[in-house]
């Protein structure tokens, strides 16, 4: 699964204002096994994924762009659909006199852990 592009605004420690965050993600996802359902509540939504960013992004002060990236792959895995998440944090870096720079950010890679 990807979601490519998401873009929020975030308090972020040592930012001034909210900038606007982008996320990408490549999510590995469980498949449910032969014979599913041709329905799409039997595979996962990409909805779930989306709304749990947006509550992240409006928390009052995020620490960092690796956090966001840790809290995010986070809450991927938290689905037990998800595998893997590989999960890329981008902010725009804020020059001297407040203009815009090149981008900073983290990435990261997480795969679930087993749950036997």
């Amino acid at each position: 699964m990807l979601l490519r592009g998401f873009a929020a605004t975030v308090a972020m420690d040592g930012w001034p204002g909210r900038p606007e965050v982008r996320i990408n993600l490549r999510l590995t996802v469980a498949h449910p096994g032969p014979g599913f359902p041709d329905d799409i509540a039997a595979v996962m939504s990409y909805e779930d994924i989306v709304e749990d960013l947006r509550r992240v992004c409006a928390r009052e002060s995020l620490p960092s762009p690796d956090h966001l990236a840790e809290r995010t792959a986070g809450l991927c895995l938290a689905h037990p659909e998800v595998l893997t998440a590989e999960v890329e944090v981008e902010l725009p870096a804020i020059g001297a006199q407040g203009d815009q720079g090149t981008a900073v950010g983290a990435a990261v890679t997480r795969v679930q852990r087993s749950k036997s």
